[in-house]
């Protein structure tokens, strides 16, 4: 597993206590792992953890249910 995926399925479990598999492509809400106050608080401490800072058009459900698409986002906001 790549280093971001790590840091935030750790963080996913520490926050929440989901001690299941978490896999990158797994819609995270739809599998009700984390609720709409879970995925903001991802997206905050992915933030602080990578450096990065979204745009609020960028917070959508789409970059942030499932962590391939947070990871991307955080790689794209790497390189700017």
């Amino acid at each position: 597993m790549n280093t971001e995926l790590q840091l935030l399925s750790d963080y996913i479990r520490r926050e929440t206590g989901y001690a299941g598999a978490i896999d990158a492509e797994q819609d995270l809400l739809a599998a009700e792992i984390l609720d709409s106050f879970n995925i903001v608080s991802l997206a905050v401490f992915a933030q602080e953890q990578f450096g990065v800072e979204f745009a609020p058009e960028e917070l959508t459900r789409e970059n942030l249910a499932r962590l391939s698409h947070l990871t991307a986002l955080i790689r794209r906001k790497l390189q700017e």
